[in-house]
């Protein structure tokens, strides 16, 4: 339970930072309703609350230019401001319930934003700077950052209040560890292809009705220039003297924090739980704490008692951890003791009570360079990559503006090499260049068909950018019937050799289910019925097909009197026929301890997610909105 929490309060600290830098530069504008000019009407009221028409319309510019106008006006705004709706609700709701956030929470915050730090350190400058940019006021950003804070909070203290009964469990378990034996045979389609004869005149009507199917696709071949920061950074080579005074300047960047290995027990008693229960955690973990200084084992009491199923079985040991990774209360206990051996008073944390046992406690220690110069070196060949990559990027577009008709004044300036696509359609080529969908929509442009230019800078991905033009361009060409014939034959035939798959199918099928046997109904058609036992839904070695009918089929009344037999038309065209044999449930107590804590994790993350989205439903039902029409 604790490690989960552990697990969930990193991954909340990065959801946290990566929320603010997006409000920074994307989701700019939504906190400063009374901007000046532009559209000051309210688009809608949430419990009184009013969402501007210009935030709305700040929002929409800024998706709609990433978007490039490929998305519909009316619906963009609409869902825009669906969310902004939700967002004002959720905020009443999480104040209502007296979820706050502290100033000091905020300050703290901002210096952990990678986007206003210089050389790892926050700059007062840099932040400044970075807000001017994004259209932002120090107060405004500060309003938006607490706001989004405190619904993170609001949406973590909501699911992880779930948890699974032992009921859920045992069921969820008995049907996802089931294990059935079954047998089966499959049929080709393939095995009557050699026998069926398509007449001409068929074949000739086929292609008449679908002439427009049997076409050869518009195609182009592109050549292009990649810029890559991988290969930029890999052509970069620091000298000892660079390293050294990186690692001088950055030496707060390789220092090891203060940190702490315990090891602990846990009794669940959750927050605003119900009296009793709490205060049978509490004279529990008292009875252990007594029980400790009397001299008992840790390990074994916390693999006996610990309610945390991830540390129990290791004697509760949870690692190494810093600051900031465990809820405030156990952390301040934990970072408290200072002897290997020593042990907390019981610390009451929203899962219940624990005990901690100090094993060992660092404090914080500057790593020398020896220990860390690959890491400095490959740190200062991605910065220095990074540079390289922004001014030839920045040359790239240049180049290939003033070049627009060829590729090799930009390829010799940058030392970049000219590629060359296969030809693709304008569904995409099969990865690579030709599969990004900014590329395939680019190269089918009249500026690259028709007026033979560069194309603009596309970005593969945020280290990746590529120049291109259209070296060959092969228009649509509709096949004729010589050309299709074989074609149309050989969809005529796989159609015909379903068809006949599936009645021998179903003939042996009406055999087994009347009692004959399987082995021997199966040899005349020189085929092999094939027997599984103990078989999983999660197995490797039975077609996937094949495994999926297996778990489809319907258990009969009495599967060790008579099998269920059932057939399934497969999308290839075989035909399967398959007896179900014997149904073995899954049993939670056989299960390892590692596959019941996934089990349980995974339950209450489902479960806590979906609480969440009906809460969210409810919050926006109870919720006053008022919705008023976009003006002219």
């Amino acid at each position: 339970m604790l490690q989960k929490l552990r697990d969930k309060a990193q991954g909340l600290m990065t959801w946290i930072i990566v929320l603010a830098i997006a409000a920074a530069f994307i989701f700019f504008g939504i906190g400063d309703y009374f901007s000046f000019g532009g559209r000051t009407q309210y688009a809608a009221k949430v419990n009184g609350e009013k969402i501007s028409w210009q935030t709305v319309d700040n929002l929409y510019d800024r998706y709609a230019n990433q978007y490039e106008g490929q998305v519909d006006s009316a619906a963009l705004k609409q869902q825009i401001l669906s969310a902004l709706i939700q967002r004002n609700a959720l905020l009443s709701a999480a104040k209502k319930q007296g979820f706050r956030v502290g100033e000091d929470q905020i300050a703290e915050l901002l210096v952990l934003i990678p986007a206003f730090q210089v050389d790892g350190q926050f700059s007062k400058e840099q932040y400044y700077k970075v807000l001017n940019q994004a259209s932002y006021t120090d107060a405004g950003f500060r309003s938006e950052l607490m706001q989004d804070v405190l619904l993170g909070q609001f949406e973590q203290g909501l699911m992880q209040s779930s948890f699974a009964t032992p009921k859920e469990l045992s069921n969820l378990v008995g049907l996802l560890e089931q294990k059935r034996d079954f047998g089966y045979v499959l049929i080709p389609s393939k095995k009557f292809e050699k026998e069926i004869k398509i007449p001409a005149e068929k074949i000739q009507a086929y292609y008449d009705k679908h002439r427009s199917l049997f076409v050869k696709p518009e195609q182009v071949t592109l050549e292009y220039v990649e810029l890559s920061l991988d290969q930029l950074a890999e052509k970069v080579k620091p000298t000892e003297e660079d390293i050294k005074a990186y690692y001088q300047e950055h030496q707060t960047a390789y220092t090891l924090p203060e940190r702490v290995h315990a090891r602990h027990i846990l009794i669940l008693a959750p927050e605003n739980g119900e009296p009793k229960l709490d205060e049978e955690a509490k004279k529990k973990i008292e009875d252990l704490a007594k029980q400790l200084k009397q001299g008992a084992n840790f390990e074994k009491l916390a693999k006996s008692f610990s309610n945390d199923p991830g540390s129990a079985e290791k004697g509760g040991d949870l690692g190494w951890f810093v600051q900031g990774q465990m809820v405030p209360d156990f952390e301040k206990a934990a970072f408290a003791l200072n002897k290997p051996g020593s042990i907390s008073d019981p610390v009451r944390t929203q899962f219940g009570y624990h005990l901690i046992q100090l094993i060992a406690h660092k404090k914080s220690e500057a790593r020398s360079l020896a220990e860390v110069k690959h890491l400095v070196e490959e740190q200062l060949k991605r910065e220095k990559a990074e540079q390289l990559y922004a001014e030839k990027a920045e040359q790239l577009a240049k180049l290939g503006f003033e070049n627009k008709d060829s590729l090799e004044p930009l390829a010799e300036a940058l030392g970049l090499k000219i590629q060359d696509t296969a030809p693709f359609s304008r569904e995409g080529g099969q990865g690579g260049v030709a599969s990004h969908p900014a590329v395939v929509e680019a190269a089918f442009s009249d500026a690259l068909l028709k007026d033979g230019e560069n194309s603009q800078p596309v970005k593969l991905s945020e280290n990746a950018t590529v120049l291109f033009r259209v070296k060959d361009h092969l228009p649509l060409v509709e096949q004729t019937f010589q050309q299709a014939e074989q074609s149309v034959r050989d969809i005529l035939t796989a159609v015909q050799a379903k068809v006949e798959a599936k009645a021998a199918g179903e003939k042996v099928l009406k055999e087994v289910s009347e009692g004959g046997k399987p082995q021997q109904i199966v040899k005349t058609m020189q085929l092999d019925w094939t027997v599984k036992s103990n078989v999983m839904r999660s197995s490797t070695d039975v077609d996937r097909q094949v495994l999926v009918a297996a778990f489809q089929i319907a258990a009969g009344k009495d599967l060790n009197a008579k099998p269920t037999t059932q057939g399934f038309s497969l999308p290839n065209g075989d035909y399967l026929v398959m007896t179900l044999n014997k149904i073995i449930p899954g049993v939670w107590s056989k299960l390892p301890s590692d596959k019941q804590k996934a089990y349980l994790q995974g339950v209450e993350g489902a479960s806590g997610q979906l609480e969440y989205a009906l809460y969210v439903n409810q919050v926006l039902q109870e919720a006053k909105v008022q919705i008023k029409e976009p003006p002219e």
